[in-house]
Parts: C-alpha cells; sequence; structure tokens
C-alpha cells in the first residue's frame, strides 16, 4: 500500500503541466548561509555539460532556461563541487528550498520524475536487499516506457548480474532502449562473460597511466594475477601494501600482476600508482563501474581478483594475502610433480 501511494503522490506532481509548452522549465531556488555572488552552475549529469549558470543574491536565484529533452537528470553546483545536488528536470515550474537544509539535502518541488525517483529510493530504505530487488524489479516493469525504468535498471546491472539484466532489459521501450541508459546496459550484456575457475582468460585491451595500450594476454607464460582496484577503495590501497611484498617476493619465479582500476579521474589514479608504489602493469579505461574489463569479469565488488595459470586457466577466485601467497607457494616454489597437482 506504501509503494502504491507513493506513486499516486508522484502522479499529482506531474499535473503542473498538461500540454505540452504549456510551461517552460524554470527554478526558483532559496538557499542560507550562501554570500551574495556566489555562482551556481547548472549541468547535465551524464555529460557534465554545463547547461546554464546563475548569480545567487540574498539567497535566492532564478533559472529559467531552454532544455531540448525531458526529464533530465541534472547537478546544480558551484565551481568547486563543495555545493552539489543531483535531482530530475522536468518541463514544470520547479523549486529548490535549501533554506532548512544543507545544499546537498535541498528540497526539489515541482518535477514528477524527481519525486518519482526520490519516493523509490526512500520506499526501500529499511527494506532487505532481497525485498529492496523485488521493490526495484517491479518498479521496472511498470515502468518499462519511462526513463527512470531504465535509469533504475542501469544502476542495478552490476548488482544483478546478467541473467536478471537481460529479460528486463527487453521489456524496456524501444525509446528507453535508445536511451544512454539503455546503451549502458545494452553495452554490459555484449561484454560480460562472467568467467568461473577453470576458464580460459578473456583478454582485454586497456590503456596505462603513460597512455601505452596494453593486452592481459602479453603476460601469458606468467603466472598472473589480475586484480581490480580504484583509488577511492580503502581496502585496496591496504591490499597494494601487501601486494608489493608478495609481488617482489614471487615475481622473479615468473609471478606477474595486471591491475585494472575503477577510477574515473586519471590524476587520482596515477597520484595513487605512485604513492603506493606499484611497480607492474596498470590499466585503465577512466570509465569507474563501467570499466570494460570488470564488466567482462562480472567484477561487482572491489577489491576483486582471478588468478590465471602460466598456460591461461583461470585458477584462482579473489584470493587475499595469507590464501594468495600460499597459493603462490605451491605452484612457484613447490616440486614438479606437487605443482602439478596443485594447479589442478
Amino acid at each position: 500500500m506504501r509503494i502504491i501511494l507513493l506513486f499516486i503522490i508522484a502522479l499529482s506532481v506531474s499535473t503542473t503541466c498538461v500540454k505540452k509548452n504549456e510551461c517552460e522549465f524554470s527554478l526558483q531556488g532559496k538557499t542560507v548561509g550562501l554570500s551574495n555572488g556566489t555562482v551556481l552552475y547548472l549541468t547535465a549529469k551524464e555529460s557534465d555539460k554545463i547547461i546554464d549558470s546563475v548569480v545567487v543574491e540574498n539567497n535566492s536565484f532564478s533559472l529559467a532556461t531552454d532544455i531540448t529533452s525531458y526529464p533530465l537528470n541534472v547537478i546544480l553546483k558551484n565551481n568547486d563541487n563543495s555545493l552539489y545536488k543531483s535531482f530530475w528536470l522536468d518541463n514544470a515550474r520547479m523549486e529548490f528550498n535549501a533554506s532548512e537544509n544543507d545544499f546537498a539535502n535541498a528540497v526539489i518541488i515541482g518535477s514528477y520524475t524527481q519525486t518519482l525517483y526520490a519516493n523509490l529510493y526512500e520506499s526501500i530504505d529499511t527494506l532487505s536487499r532481497k525485498d529492496q530487488e523485488k521493490v526495484l524489479i517491479d518498479f521496472i516493469k511498470t515502468n518499462t516506457d519511462h526513463i527512470l525504468g531504465a535509469v533504475v535498471l542501469s544502476e542495478c546491472y552490476i548488482l544483478w548480474k546478467k541473467e536478471k539484466t537481460e529479460p528486463l532489459y527487453l521489456k524496456l521501450s524501444n525509446q528507453n532502449k535508445k536511451s544512454i541508459y539503455g546503451e549502458k546496459i545494452l553495452r554490459y550484456i555484449n561484454l560480460n562473460k562472467n568467467p568461473k575457475i577453470g576458464d580460459s582468460l578473456i583478454d582485454f585491451e586497456l590503456t596505462n597511466q603513460y597512455g601505452r595500450t596494453t593486452k592481459l594476454s602479453e603476460l601469458k607464460g606468467k603466472l598472473i594475477l589480475l586484480e581490480f582496484w580504484a583509488s577511492w577503495c580503502a581496502p585496496c590501497r591496504t591490499d597494494n601494501k601487501k601486494l608489493r611484498v608478495i609481488y617482489h617476493k614471487f615475481n622473479p619465479l615468473g609471478f606477474e600482476i595486471f591491475q585494472v582500476s575503477l577510477d574515473d579521474n586519471k590524476k587520482k589514479w596515477s597520484s595513487a600508482i605512485e604513492q603506493d608504489k606499484l611497480d607492474w602493469t596498470n590499466v585503465s579505461d577512466l570509465r569507474g563501474w563501467n570499466n570494460e574489463a570488470a564488466i567482462i569479469y562480472g567484477v561487482s565488488l572491489l577489491p576483486s581478483n582471478f588468478l590465471i595459470s602460466s598456460d591461461g586457466i583461470i585458477i584462482g577466485q579473489n584470493l587475499r594475502e595469507e590464501n594468495l601467497e600460499q597459493k603462490l607457494e605451491e605452484l612457484l616454489l613447490a616440486d614438479p610433480i606437487e605443482k602439478k597437482k596443485s594447479s589442478k
């Protein structure tokens, strides 16, 4: 019943502009504690393109600009991102009220899409993961024609994996399939292979921090740890210190690390490599969780890894610290007969 009521409330907001072009988009804003002359930028979230800007005076601002496509996911922010709020625009008269809350928790009024989206995630906030998934799947099935059906699926496919994602994608309207969110989902479906222990490595090529394109298969013939990480992942950074010790111990014996970063900022990625003193192959396409290799290998958590034998077979997954070192000792320090046994 609660879910139904949420959608009824959202629907009532959508009646603000009944006919196309009956009213144009506008945004009236109220803030607190901002200096006169503070500049706010309205940007498209997916492209980071600036749509418009406005100057705050007396903790108020007003925006009225032509938007070519609705609904549109946007960010309102200042120059250094210390003020930042993401929300959905509709072709309506909207309000942005941060007079009683901090900027990031501003209340958005007048957008059917924003209300629908916010109510959805508010409704699942206290549910178990299983119940959350059910509500989200039902939402997608109910909103195959609305952009939020594609948006929610694009936010969940990494956790839901291909077997749950593909049938839901096929239910989306053709318009949603052609949207940037639909294209993102289809890319995942086409790339994802989800290899398991016993499967052959799946090759890919990405660029290292110096701009050189490198393939995983270039290390074939070595014992390879394919490691997924990111500069913003604290457990990954801790693991890097331990990996350095393991790498220098086993590298002379034929062990290599091929590390894939899920960063989207080259400066932060390169800086982390330098800080952690990583002297093995490091690559990225700077697409965050949409990283090609991460999608191919079905990575949904960081850190994650795959241990690949010298003949290109996956022989271990998510081996950490002592387990990784023990496995490497079995493979690289044991006598030939024992090596053959441990690689099976």
